[in-house]
């Protein structure tokens, strides 16, 4: 059988301004690992954005050598105020959330190569994915019931195929193209697209004068940050076998496995140990017992 459908990657370009990777021991048998993240600052359609990043790689090798991404995670310091190229992966982050008495799922930027580049190379935010259809295009509304954008949410199965991700990706409301093209998809479907990152950061003023007082007003400024997944294209849904799609019984052993996952995180974050939101990645292995949950 061929492989299941998995493109996820990432690509930022730009000016890395700050970064937290901490060199760390495990507990239980003392080996070293690197974790952390940076922040990555790129000027992306005149709009400034901020992309965190977060890093992690074990100190030695399988085979007891030095890990080179250990080595090159290490020396991230000496490239802070320069300009960075950064490759990665997407990833799905979930827990239970005692403030909002649910499941939240967060998407983030795992980062695993990254190097120098020339202060002339272009700031860059792309992205690629591939999967099966979760949910077609769904609307986003504000208040006033006007439509600010619109969602379509792909799974991925994991390399080994027995568990899943799921991942939102956002399509903006003026490009007429892409939602037609988004729209058509149906769920189950196969398909690979791709699209922009904008990680835009906003700030904004208030000023409350002292009406009948004296002295300075008050000014509070307020920092809005929006975290874009926009797809630019996409493939035509993907049919064969050979080519990566998701047979149906796949699809509805990940989809258990997955909302299993979410009932053992919620239980958890349910008996509470004190916490106001306990987060956590649970990867729940496919069975015939988790298949039968749907």
């Amino acid at each position: 059988m061929a492989d299941l459908l998995k493109q996820n990657t990432f690509k930022v370009v730009g000016r890395l301004v700050s970064q937290d990777l901490k060199t760390l021991n495990r507990k239980d048998n003392g080996a070293g690992f690197i974790s952390g993240n940076i922040i990555v600052e790129a000027n992306l359609g005149g709009a400034k954005n901020e992309f965190e990043i977060s890093f992690y790689a074990n100190e030695k090798t399988q085979d007891g050598k030095v890990s080179t991404l250990y080595t090159q995670y290490s020396k991230l310091g000496e490239l802070v105020g320069k300009k960075i190229e950064v490759t990665g992966d997407m990833r799905e982050s979930r827990f239970w959330s005692s403030n909002a008495n649910q499941m939240v799922s967060a998407q983030k930027l795992n980062g695993r190569f990254v190097h120098g580049v020339a202060e002339t190379t272009a700031d860059e935010g792309t992205w690629e994915l591939g999967g099966f259809v979760v949910e077609g295009l769904k609307e986003r509304t504000n208040k006033d019931g006007e439509i600010y954008r619109y969602d379509l949410t792909l799974g991925q199965a994991n390399y080994k195929g027995d568990s899943m991700s799921r991942f939102v990706l956002h399509i903006n409301p003026s490009d007429a193209e892409i939602v037609a093209g988004v729209g058509k998809y149906s769920v189950g479907q196969t398909v690979q697209v791709n699209g922009d990152l904008r990680f835009i950061v906003t700030e904004t003023r208030s000023e409350r004068k002292n009406e009948g007082g004296f002295g300075e007003p008050v000014v509070r400024v307020y920092t809005n940050r929006q975290r874009n997944f926009f797809i630019t294209g996409g493939s035509a849904p993907i049919v064969s076998i050979e080519n990566g799609m998701y047979p149906s019984d796949i699809i509805r052993n990940l989809v258990a496995a997955y909302k299993a996952a979410d009932v053992q995180l919620a239980e958890k974050g349910k008996s509470g140990n004190g916490g106001s939101q306990q987060e956590e990645e649970v990867v729940t292995r496919v069975s015939n017992k988790q298949a039968s949950l749907i």
